[in-house]
């Protein structure tokens, strides 16, 4: 009777040695192909904000959302008095210390853009991004980053808003026909924060409002999933330029998922979405200048 042989030392390593090589050449590209099916979802999620936008522009004459609305009664409010959709909705589910715990002071008495697309939307999911960790939609239930008295501020921390387009409370919003070219201009793009801008900013031709003030022209520190008012043990941690570079790339690979102002939707280069205003302000063509008028002069903010 023959006796079955069994494998060899050097046998088994060779063995081992094919699935490792097999395993190194296969994990990139299944990590690739991870991120590009997050991209995808992540386009067709902005898209699907893009058309409640479109129809929030039916609604409302072709004007605008306001990025921001206050509500009167100010910080600290509590309860009823307090005019977030998102913080009524919690203390009818949950009671208003939940309520407060999950919103801070600052966040309770005032209205986001999520929240005023939300009757549009009809779904909290679309805000939260597939490629931004801790992704948060209505409240953030972990409050991971953020000053306490800010928690859930902004509605959302998947996108923002481009500033030069969109201001807060409802007599600062534009009329969508005042848009120049509505296929080059950038309304929403992928954020942390719920308004941002790009690298080296300056105030527009005809615009009152100037961005090299406070911290705006820092602003595009919030562009992916880096986040300027970023809060850890117990103080402002702002990412360096080389962190928020490399944070910013985090979301998708070195692509940024932005919705135009013909309410479409369009993956861009980050490097492009970052640093076109300084390349095309001067010319009237960068796509975060809605009006297309250029800046006031060549000196951007940094």
């Amino acid at each position: 009777m023959l006796r079955r042989k069994g494998f060899t030392l050097i046998e088994l390593l060779v063995v081992i040695a094919i699935i490792a090589i097999l395993a190194a050449i296969l994990f990139p590209v299944f990590a690739q192909a991870k991120l590009a099916a997050k991209k995808t979802a992540g386009l067709s999620q902005a898209k699907q904000i893009g058309t409640a936008a479109q129809i929030y522009l039916q609604d409302y004459d072709d004007t605008w959302f306001p990025y921001r609305i206050n509500g009167s009664v100010g910080n600290g409010c509590t309860g009823a008095a307090c005019v977030n959709p998102d913080y009524q909705k919690l203390i009818a589910s949950n009671g208003v210390a939940f309520a407060d715990t999950m919103f801070g002071s600052r966040s309770r008495d005032v209205v986001f853009f999520k929240q005023l697309l939300d009757p549009y939307a009809k779904n909290n999911d679309i805000f939260k991004s597939p490629g931004k960790p801790s992704a948060w939609a209505g409240y953030d239930p972990t409050n991971a980053d953020t000053e306490p008295q800010f928690r859930s501020y902004g509605g959302n921390n998947s996108y923002g808003l481009n500033n030069f387009m969109f201001q807060p409370v409802t007599g600062n919003v534009i009329s969508s026909t005042a848009v120049a070219e509505v296929s080059n201009t950038i309304m929403m793009v992928d954020a942390s924060y719920y308004n941002v801008l790009p690298r080296g900013v300056q105030q527009l031709n005809g615009s009152t409002w100037n961005p090299c003030t406070s911290s705006y022209m820092r602003y595009w520190k919030s562009l992916g999933n880096s986040y300027l008012f970023r809060w850890s043990g117990g103080a402002a941690s702002e990412p360096s330029d080389a962190e928020a570079l490399k944070l910013i790339d985090q979301r998708f690979g070195g692509v940024l998922n932005a919705v135009r102002a013909d309410t479409s939707a369009k993956a861009i280069p980050s490097s492009q979405v970052l640093n076109d205003f300084v390349q095309n302000g001067p010319k009237g063509t960068s796509f975060w200048d809605p009006y297309k008028t250029g800046p006031i002069n060549t000196t951007f903010c940094y």
